[in-house]
């Protein structure tokens, strides 16, 4: 091994670290909202509480997330058990995992692309110090913990599936079986490293992979099918299981679901990959930003279709169902950004090193290298642009004013046994111990027309009815145009009465009459 193999990793992690460091702010749980629900489970299992909604009145069962990440969490709520302090200790792990994340693009790069070592380094370095992985890493959620174990057990998947006994198979599968309980998107895995097998003629270690992978994941899932039925109706949607919620809404919508999903998607992933690769937003130059990404990620696969077919399979498996699942997809591909600029590379070094008559290989490097100067200037301009505007705080900066008033109102306000309605229910909880609910459901259907003041209405009855809360506190506006409905009800008298008001917001409380009392 030479010194550049030595020295390089060692500085790819140090640069990942440094970088996810450096984007941790002071925003508060709950800005991304699956923030504060990781954070609820990891504190429940750290109580000894179980795995349950703690912010929920009648605490129900978690059937939402798997809880790997959650029992992280755990882990570390026990060794800094006060909160919010510690919130820092939550945010360092990830940008300390973002470095295992650079590590595994090295070896990636190293192993499967055949780069050297100062090349590897810039590969694994576009990968965890740009914008995407900045975003995800600032902030309490499971996606670099994820792609911390998902990108060197690749790597073993690749090696395994080439040369393995059964001993090695089953080790591969039990370890697949782990991170579907980290991520549920990881199941793709399974498929993808039965097919590497099989495409190998190993029959026998793909049954064993795929078999023990899915008895690990099992004890979940019969977790979540005994469960989910007790997560209250009008929760379901942001509390029950993915499953659950996208079979309600194929059976109200039918399989246009999935198709309408697939070309809003579409629209989506175009966007996003103009705005984090095109020099400026123009529509000619976003459309040669998409064409040469396109073009590089179409070569990349036909480079990993001979080295990398398990990698190659997951990539293609998780993107097909992304681009169909009835929700935005730009936190689930910014979440396996390391493996599409992976797939990008591969596509440059395949045209680089292709072979054929002259003039075609003269075509594809010119092609290749034209791809390569499109893409790279525009991330480069994408990134420059986002350390200068810490566009990796985009979110926390939208969000952390709307939660803000709401826990000063709620803490001074409220008493402690009181129930809150409100957008942002985790926070509340975890910042005021108030129980709290979300005022409306989430349904798969949102994700193609939003929904009238009518039917908030009707949902944020349904919850006010359900838990006899003793505050309703708006701030959104579908929230807030709900919660006026309600209290212009007629006849009288009306669900909601308005009672107090927060900067930009108001806080009702349910008429006497439209509330059952609490046991």
């Amino acid at each position: 091994m030479t010194a550049a193999d030595r020295l390089a990793p060692l500085l790819v992690v140090v640069a990942a670290i440094v970088a996810g460091v450096h984007a941790i702010d002071a925003s508060p749980i709950g800005v991304f909202y699956d923030d504060a629900h990781y954070v609820i489970l990891g504190r429940a299992l750290a109580t000894g509480e179980g795995y349950r909604y703690l912010n929920v009145p009648g605490a129900p069962a978690a059937t939402h997330f798997p809880p790997g990440y959650p029992a992280l969490l755990a882990l570390l709520w026990r060794v800094a058990p006060v909160f919010p302090e510690n919130i820092a200790l939550f945010k360092m792990t990830n940008a300390l995992l973002l470095g295992a994340v650079g590590l595994g693009v090295y070896w990636m790069a190293r192993r499967l692309l055949e780069l050297a070592p100062v090349a590897a380094s810039l590969t694994a370095l576009a990968s965890t110090i740009a914008i995407p992985a900045l975003l995800l890493s600032s902030s309490v959620m499971s996606e670099v913990l994820f792609l911390a174990l998902l990108l060197p057990l690749l790597v073993v998947a690749e090696d395994a599936c080439d040369r393995t006994d059964a001993r090695r198979a089953a080790l591969l599968g039990l370890s697949v079986g782990l991170l579907c309980l980290i991520r549920s998107h990881a199941f793709v895995l399974i498929p993808a490293i039965a097919i590497g097998f099989v495409l190998h003629r190993r029959f026998r270690e793909a049954a064993v992979a795929a078999t023990l992978a899915v008895l690990v994941v099992s004890p979940w899932l019969l977790w979540v099918r005994h469960h989910d039925p007790f997560v209250p109706s009008p929760l379901r949607g942001q509390y029950g299981s993915y499953g659950a919620w996208l079979a309600e809404g194929l059976r109200t919508n039918g399989a246009g679901l999935l198709l309408a999903s697939l070309r809003d998607n579409l629209v989506t992933t175009y966007a996003i990959v103009a705005r984090s690769f095109s020099l400026a937003r123009h529509p000619a130059l976003d459309a040669m930003a998409v064409l040469s990404v396109l073009a590089l990620c179409g070569a990349g696969a036909m480079a990993l279709a001979s080295r990398a077919r398990v990698t190659l399979l997951f990539a293609l498996f998780y993107l097909a169902i992304v681009l169909v699942w009835p929700f935005s997809p730009l936190r689930f591909i910014w979440g396996i950004w390391p493996i599409i600029v992976l797939l990008m590379v591969g596509g440059a070094v395949h045209a680089w090193r292709f072979r054929g008559s002259p003039r075609g290989m003269r075509s594809m490097r010119t092609a290749g290298a034209v791809a390569c100067a499109i893409a790279g200037a525009g991330a480069l301009n994408f990134n420059v642009r986002g350390y200068a505007n810490s566009w990796w705080a985009t979110v926390s900066r939208s969000f952390a004013p709307r939660i803000q008033p709401q826990l000063v109102w709620v803490t001074e306000k409220t008493r402690h046994s009181d129930v809150i309605v409100t957008d942002d229910e985790g926070a509340v909880y975890l910042y005021t111990g108030r129980r709290a609910v979300p005022p409306n459901t989430f349904t798969a259907e949102q994700h193609l027309r939003a929904r009238s003041p009518a039917d908030n209405a009707r949902w944020m009855a349904a919850i006010v009815r359900a838990f006899s809360p003793d505050y309703v506190v708006a701030w959104a506006r579908p929230t807030l145009d709900a919660a006026a409905l309600l209290a212009a009800e007629r006849p009288p008298p009306p669900l909601l009465v308005q009672v107090d008001t927060i900067p930009t917001g108001r806080v009702y409380r349910p008429a006497a009459a439209a509330r059952p009392a609490r046991p």
